[in-house]
């Protein structure tokens, strides 16, 4: 499926015929390769005597050209066309004992995992979908409020991208004008006295209505809010390096504080009344901001708790 898109990513008319000979099969397997990639969901136009183009032309992931921006030079990546998520992907190549840190990016996620067992919408081709690996030697204590000061890395390559509006959604949301832009999940894996994360990173760089039929909220795009669409392999690079610099930091003991400050420059749920939802009970209360291990300060009036992120979702009121 990749050969035939990357056959087709600069967008001109390409003949059964020519598309075939490129990939060694014949028209009749082009045809169902292409009829493939429109289940997918990628638009494929169809010209009698001229052949097949995509409406656009579309910039594939490239390992070689991930690499080039990678600073650290011991960062390892896989880039795979079709995954079920990009979580469980590494995960498994951590179980077969790779080296960390490593970085996964797909082209299509057929399971993405979203936060409190959602699904990630990603789309083909278009959009951000990786996983960061780290080991982190200093064990489980180190990671306290790793999840926030995660969403500070993406502010970061957003801003640098020129995105304005940017803010931070307690947990682990990134919002553009007070629509989602990016989510993050993060799952450990512990092993004997060293602690191993995967950050999970969802971002939207041009996303299709279509697919996002099913999303309940807001949400926009790097193309919405730039008029281009830029490379994706870049902002991989550019988030990896700022992942990798963010991981460094909490293997130091240096925990949020160092990204205290920008978390709370971003924060768009600091004094304003939410509504708290967990499973058991909805409450009304204002957030106050958040503690040094990533809580959130939670006032219902009565009294003033922590609240941590897997027990609940917030709602601006």
């Amino acid at each position: 499926m990749r050969d035939l898109l990357l056959l087709l990513s600069d967008s001109q008319f390409h003949s059964g015929e020519e598309l075939g000979q490129s990939l060694g099969v014949t028209r009749a397997a082009v045809w169902k390769k292409l009829k493939k990639l429109q289940s997918f969901g990628v638009v494929v136009h169809s010209v009698k005597g001229k052949g097949y183009r995509l409406p656009f032309p579309l910039e594939l992931l490239n390992g070689e050209e991930i690499r080039k921006k990678i600073l650290a030079s011991n960062v390892s990546v896989k880039v795979c066309f079709e995954t079920n998520s990009t979580n469980t992907e590494l995960k498994k190549q951590i179980e077969q004992g790779c080296h960390l840190p490593m970085l996964v990016v797909t082209e299509k996620q057929n399971q993405g995992k979203g936060r409190r067992g959602r699904q990630w919408e990603g789309g083909v081709a278009q959009n951000i979908m990786l996983s960061f690996g780290w080991c982190f030697e200093s064990g489980t204590g180190a990671i306290e409020g790793l999840s926030l000061a995660v969403g500070v890395a993406v502010a970061r390559v957003l801003d640098r991208l020129g995105v304005a509006n940017i803010g931070l959604k307690w947990p682990n949301d990134i919002h553009i004008s007070g629509q989602k832009i990016c989510g993050i999940l993060l799952e450990m894996v512990t092993d004997s006295d060293v602690c191993k994360v995967i950050i999970g990173i969802g971002l939207n760089v041009k996303m299709a209505s279509q697919e996002m039929s099913s999303v309940t909220q807001p949400w926009t795009d790097l193309f919405s809010q730039l008029n281009i669409i830029p490379s994706r392999n870049d902002v991989i690079g550019m988030l990896s390096n700022e992942l990798a610099a963010i991981c460094r930091s909490f293997d130091q003991g240096n925990g949020l504080s160092d990204v205290m400050d920008e978390w709370l420059k971003y924060d768009i749920l600091i004094g304003s009344e939410v509504m708290l939802q967990s499973v058991a009970k909805q409450e009304i209360g204002v957030v106050k901001g958040i503690t040094e291990t990533g809580a959130l300060i939670f006032d219902d009036g009565q009294s003033v708790r922590h609240v941590y992120g897997g027990e609940v979702s917030v709602r601006k009121q």
